[in-house]
């Protein structure tokens, strides 16, 4: 029995430092004992911002970190386009292959008059930019309630790591308690929700890359429609 004790006992530390060790609770005072002394000292405290990447967050990609063509003074005349506002759509697409949006680009700039190419090609621009930062809006919000959600629940979670020190405790203390399968019930329960969580969490940084890869995206295009511009 008390072996059984003390090897949930340490199962529970070691969860508590698995969801601590990404940064999302400290560790309680009662574990300190029980947590290796630098695991306690790489572990930092629960981070309540609401963008969770590394890199700043950027709400808007602007023209001119990826244009240096004409200026876009219209952001609105491409809906009256149907050949932009369905080329636009297929550019952002990022199932779409590099090599193929390049040759649609170039389908669509050698059916322009020459007088109105630059004209229309800079609105195909502005058409891919607006749909670009509406795509890595949705994305990007779809990110902070993902991290919302796991701040709230790695609460949840020390709540429960709280609740189960007790039970421990006076499992060793009284083995006739009668504790012995509630508290192994409530450990496995944790076990799995620390599980849970961690499969979750290592979802963040995957989404995070997300947005880069948008950004990426609308530099080639832009780079592509210039590339098919007379001036």
């Amino acid at each position: 029995m008390i072996r059984s004790s003390v090897s949930r006992r340490i199962g529970w530390a070691a969860g508590v430092a698995a969801l601590a060790s990404i940064g999302f609770v400290s560790i309680p005072s009662f574990a300190q004992e029980t947590i290796p002394q630098d695991t306690q000292n790489a572990v930092p405290e629960l981070k309540k911002d609401e963008w969770p990447c590394v890199y700043r967050k950027v709400p808007v990609l602007s023209a001119a970190t990826i244009w240096d063509g004409p200026e876009i003074k219209d952001t609105t005349s491409w809906h009256n386009d149907d050949a932009i506002r369905k080329l636009s759509q297929y550019l952002i697409s990022r199932r779409v292959k590099m090599e193929d949006a390049e040759a649609a680009i170039k389908k669509f700039a050698a059916g322009l008059p020459d007088d109105k190419r630059d004209a229309k090609l800079t609105e195909l621009f502005s058409a891919v930019l607006t749909r670009t930062n509406e795509d890595r809006k949705t994305v990007m919000n779809g990110i902070e309630k993902m991290h919302k959600q796991q701040v709230i629940r790695s609460e949840e979670i020390k709540k429960e790591a709280l609740a189960l020190q007790p039970e421990e405790q006076a499992e060793a203390e009284n083995p006739e308690a009668g504790v012995a399968g509630k508290g192994s019930d409530a450990q496995e329960k944790y076990k799995w929700e620390i599980r849970a969580f961690q499969e979750k969490q290592a979802n963040i940084p995957l989404a995070c890359e997300i947005p880069q890869l948008i950004d990426a995206r609308a530099g080639d295009i832009a780079r592509a429609i210039r590339a098919e511009m007379k001036n």
